[in-house]
């Protein structure tokens, strides 16, 4: 199996660009491990706490105008523009002890009440999977990438990384675990797949523009798909069907969403349209994804078991991956 390390020659920083050169290549079906950083060394963190190569990363990796540290691109041998690519999340491992969150002024949903520009240092008990939030408060944490993509298309040239769009990217959305299969349009030959913005706990929305920003390793399968057409990135877990759509008006992402669900449905599934609206209205729910990236975010949850009723229909999302063996040891940068 490969391993992609985080170097500053295996990253770029804040921007997603469809003529970036893949530092790796892989077959589809092939499995990969990932190592991706988000760190702050700016503030009184131990320099043990650090992941390795982190100064160097901050200061030789490509860089662009947002702010995440993506490891990548990822060439897909034979991928081409029209087909999906499907991401199996194998399996997700915190791999620093601490994360951090930011609030500015006048960024996230209250940036101009009592502004200030803070960064607040986030143990993390990587062992019990617990994060120090506030005084006295700990919470579980749930791991996933904030950044998950493709390259974009070429013609749209290099975008900054923060607003997510229909190549994925910035999609911060906190079902993406390990034990989940994300499907990403493909826009440009190769695929063109990067990760990074670790995250080790999320609310749905991210109302302050921030998580716990952490640093992760990532165990993935990346298979090409030939039968199914996407405009959006969608997912599946073992519970729901997931879509998702991004628009900076957030009225115009749910209605995006929902829309993606309803065609789900009808191409998938075989309903006809006004059963797929009705089913929504009455067992989807929508969820707002992340407030503060440009672009907001909306995803729509339908539960599994109400499909496994239909008679007839060819379900192809099944055959889920499964989570990596209990114990791996966390994947260490090289």
């Amino acid at each position: 199996m490969k391993h992609l390390a985080a170097r500053f020659d295996t990253v770029h920083i804040g921007f997603h660009d469809a003529t970036l050169a893949p530092v790796l290549e892989v077959s589809s079906g092939e499995e990969v491990l990932v190592s991706a950083v988000s760190a702050d060394p700016g503030h009184d963190v131990p320099p043990e706490w650090l992941p390795p190569g982190i100064h160097d990363i901050l200061a030789r990796g490509k860089r662009g105008t947002g702010p995440h540290i993506m490891t990548g691109p990822i060439a897909v041998r034979g991928a081409r523009a029209g087909q999906v690519l499907q991401v199996d999340i194998l399996d997700i491992k915190l791999t620093q002890p601490y994360g951090y969150n930011t609030v500015s002024p006048l960024k996230g949903m209250f940036g101009t009440e009592t502004p200030r520009q803070k960064t607040t240092i986030i143990p993390i008990d990587i062992e019990k999977g617990l994060a120090d939030v506030a005084p006295g408060v700990r919470i579980s944490t749930q791991p996933f990438f904030g950044q998950m993509g493709v390259a974009p298309p070429r013609e749209w040239g290099r975008l900054d990384s923060r607003p997510p769009n229909r190549y994925g990217g910035n999609i911060d959305n906190k079902e993406l675990v390990a034990g989940t299969r994300l499907l990403l349009p493909i826009w440009v030959d190769g695929a063109l797949f990067s990760v990074g913005d670790g995250h080790g706990a999320q609310g749905d929305g991210e109302i302050n523009q921030t998580a716990i920003e952490t640093s992760l390793d990532g165990h993935f399968r990346l298979s090409l798909r030939d039968d199914l057409k996407l405009e959006w990135p969608m997912a599946v877990n073992a519970d729901h069907l997931i879509t998702m759509a991004f628009h900076e008006d957030l009225d115009d992402a749910a209605r995006m969403a929902m829309r993606s669900m309803i065609g789900v449905l009808e191409q998938q599934y075989g309903m006809a349209f006004h059963d797929a609206y009705r089913l929504c209205s009455v067992a989807a729910d929508m969820r707002v994804t992340q407030f503060v990236n440009g672009n907001r975010g909306i995803h729509v949850m339908l539960a599994r078991t109400i499909l496994a009723q239909l008679p007839d229909r060819v379900d192809f999302f099944e055959s889920l991956p499964a989570r990596s063996a209990a114990g791996r040891p966390p994947v260490r940068q090289s």
